[in-house]
């Protein structure tokens, strides 16, 4: 029988696009299926579109490019499905979003936009492949049929984590505590464990504290301002090497905050790639990769899960080398290859009543005997692209000069503002 080609796409960059796309794409590509990753600002997008049977559609808002493709995809008998990773799809979120670059009325005003224009993809795709339980449930609220495809890790990030982890000091007398956060929304996220962190330095005068990325701390810190160590966000390839100077990593969510429920076990897992034990709150996904007291700990008292770590060093390496074996297992890319053809399968069977590929993949066909890795690396070219005058063009293009004139003042404004580091306080 003739395979599928399956084009994945997404109308962003950075880490979430290539969680979503670039490693769902070398996923696929370990097992030989026919697939291609793109943008969806490609100039050569409608000619690659032409040609495949299922598009997957990441975090890309509704505009006439969006609309062109779910029509010729479906018009062709193709599945159009929508790949989400956060809760971008429901303007009411708004208001749990702290983020301080919506200061900005501009930028708060272009994101709401956004969460509408996200909306109307999502109702226009055959079905959702979310990154957690939490986002498909609230796909099916809003009537339409989803699966979960978790995001895991890629070849090169273990790669990577497996250099950092054999260059890690092992031999010294402080305990280091770190959080990283990727983007500056985390902050109230960060407030859960303040007290109790604050604490702990007082107590123990051999634990510092590092954090990366845009992260205000709050005050208080100023008594062990020596101590607290800051970095600034840095590309994914040098993330392991800052990681691999934690013995304790945390991941702190606000259960009563959607868009943080929303979130996936990313920290967890990138963590449990170095062999770190990750203390974290206990939303849905956690509570999924993490088998609490062994593999990692749910966070119901910061201040005990903290201090348990801090002074069971023994305990500290049991739980992170647990957690890297569970991890491996489970979220290896050639483990989640299999799974994403069940659920593409699983939504061809509900769409069309019938299966895309007719064998199982657990009966390993021919077609998904393994491919060698380094056929499945994503170049690191491609993982960049797109660049940023051809995201002008598209949204020239397809939303209209008025948007295109407002993000270039969002860019220049954020551009050109001063880059004030928080400092230690």
């Amino acid at each position: 029988m003739a395979f599928p080609k399956i084009l994945l796409l997404s109308g962003v960059r950075g880490d979430t696009r290539r969680y979503r796309t670039v490693h769902p794409y070398e996923q696929l590509r370990l097992i030989d299926v026919d697939c291609t990753l793109s943008h969806i600002s490609d100039p050569g997008l409608r000619a690659r579109a032409r040609q495949v049977d299922i598009v997957l559609l990441h975090r890309s808002p509704w505009d006439s490019q969006v609309k062109w493709l779910v029509e010729t995809t479906r018009q062709r008998g193709g599945l159009v499905i929508q790949d989400t990773d956060d809760l971008i799809f429901d303007p009411a979120v708004f208001q749990f979003i702290d983020s301080p670059d919506f200061a900005d009325p501009v930028r708060a005003a272009l994101y709401q936009e956004d969460l509408r224009r996200n909306r109307a993809t999502l109702d226009a795709c055959d079905a959702v492949i979310a990154a957690t339980d939490y986002l498909a449930d609230r796909a099916r609220a809003l009537g339409k049929p989803a699966w979960v495809h978790r995001n895991a890790f890629s070849l090169e990030m273990l790669d990577r984590s497996e250099i950092a982890y054999r260059q890690r000091c092992f031999e010294r007398s402080n305990v280091v505590i770190g959080y990283a956060s990727g983007t500056p929304t985390h902050n109230r996220d960060f407030a859960l464990v303040r007290p109790a962190l604050q604490e702990i330095l007082r107590r123990y005068p051999q634990v510092e504290l590092h954090l990366i990325g845009r992260i205000d701390p709050g005050d208080g810190w100023s008594a062990w301002a020596d101590r607290i160590h800051y970095y600034p966000l840095v590309p994914w390839r040098e993330l392991p090497v800052l990681l691999a100077g934690f013995d304790i990593n945390l991941a702190p969510l606000r259960a009563d905050n959607p868009f943080g429920q929303s979130k996936s076990e990313i920290k967890f897992m990138e963590a449990a790639l170095l062999r770190l034990p990750t203390i974290a709150s206990p939303t849905a996904a956690f509570r999924y990769a993490i088998r609490s007291g062994e593999t990692g700990l749910l966070a119901g008292d910061w201040l005990e899960a903290l201090e348990m770590l801090v002074t069971q060093p023994r305990l500290r390496h049991q739980m992170g080398e647990q957690a890297y074996a569970d991890v491996v297992a489970r979220y290896h890319p050639r483990v989640r290859a299999s799974e994403l053809v069940s659920t593409l399968n699983a939504i061809a069977q509900e769409r069309r009543s019938s299966p895309i590929w007719e064998e199982s993949p657990e009966e390993k066909h021919p077609f998904l005997e393994l491919a060698p890795s380094n056929k499945a690396w994503v170049p690191v070219e491609l993982e960049q692209s797109p660049p940023l005058h051809q995201l002008a063009i598209h949204n020239l293009l397809h939303r209209g000069p008025g948007t295109l004139l407002l993000q270039i003042w969002v860019f220049l404004r954020r551009f050109l503002s001063p880059i004030i580091p928080y400092g230690r306080r």
